[in-house]
């Protein structure tokens, strides 16, 4: 009788907490359902066992036992299960979102968690990736940012290539907070000082031609204006200020998805990147892109060749 009151009383205040909550359109399509996939193997399977990994005595004797979501899934609709991934269960051990904002994130994960009752272990090694065969100290990271990889998930940015200071400066905004995403405070929390400078050091060194696809130019005056001089009317600062290649501090663009440059802009816009200095500056530097200017920049980053830089 107990059980079944905190379950009732569970389900009804998920569902209250869902009626506010707005689905994106077509977030079933979401491209970042690789980088959910891998998340959920180093953080979710254990609890709530896969396709390949059964759970073990100690998680079945938690109380209450976590449940396996390939079994149970379908007893929720897609808003509650939103309210479920970025809240977590109080006096459970499901956690809330690490990612504070987010939101684009916790979606990602309803996506994949949709797919996951017809998921056969094939596909879920597809997705979630197996690289312990390659005997990497990044194999992990490399789970998500291999973008040489069929189906690579364009929503992952390439970090191939870009430079040692600002991927060291980076993997320090994860792990202290400053920069948000649950994705990747998640995959770098227990990264050591060691850890950091190495990661930066090897991803550095590699060919950015493990980079992104080949995409059609975009030519036009504003997109030259935005990145050369910006736009002085609106206040908006151009973007080779900062990410002409010389400045080791800021990431290289050219090269990235157009889905990766398009979702950043959007976030920095809305003050949801994070709240380091560089993020402060970037969220002042595009706060009045309109739509079509985020969605023209994003789409010329992409038709450009990495630029050389020293690393």
């Amino acid at each position: 009788m107990t059980e079944w009151l905190l379950h009732w009383t569970m389900r009804s205040s998920v569902r209250t907490a869902a009626i506010g909550v707005e689905k994106p359109p077509r977030f079933e399509n979401a491209s970042s359902i690789r980088i959910a996939a891998v998340h959920f193997e180093g953080g979710c399977a254990e609890c709530h066992g896969s396709p390949v990994r059964r759970r073990s005595a100690e998680v079945l004797a938690m109380l209450p036992p976590p449940p396996d979501l390939r079994a149970t899934i379908g007893q929720w609709k897609d808003e509650e299960l939103f309210v479920i991934v970025r809240d977590g269960l109080r006096y459970t051990g499901m956690p809330a979102w690490p990612g504070r904002g987010r939101e684009d994130e916790v979606w990602a994960m309803v996506a994949f968690l949709r797919e996951l009752p017809g998921m056969n272990a094939a596909r879920y090694q597809e997705l979630s990736g197996d690289v312990a065969s390659e005997r990497s100290p990044f194999s992990s990271c490399l789970s998500c940012h291999r973008q040489s990889a069929p189906g690579s998930d364009e929503s992952i940015p390439v970090i191939a290539g870009q430079t040692g200071p600002y991927l060291t400066q980076a993997l320090h905004a994860y792990i202290s907070g400053k920069r948000e995403s649950g994705f990747m405070e998640v995959a770098v929390s227990k990264f050591e000082e060691t850890d950091i400078a190495a990661a930066a050091r090897h991803f550095a060194d590699l060919s950015t031609q493990l980079s992104a696809k080949v995409t059609t130019p975009v030519a036009d005056e504003r997109v030259f204006a935005l990145t050369l001089t910006g736009d002085p009317v609106k206040k908006i600062a151009g973007c080779n200020a900062c990410h002409d290649g010389r400045n080791l501090r800021y990431p290289v663009l050219g090269g990235q998805s157009r889905t990766y440059l398009r979702q950043q802009l959007l976030l920095f816009r809305e003050n949801r990147r994070g709240d380091s200095a560089t993020e402060r500056l970037m969220s002042q530097a595009v706060r009045n892109l309109s739509d079509e200017d985020i969605d023209r920049l994003a789409a010329h980053y992409a038709s450009i060749r990495p630029a050389e830089a020293p690393r």
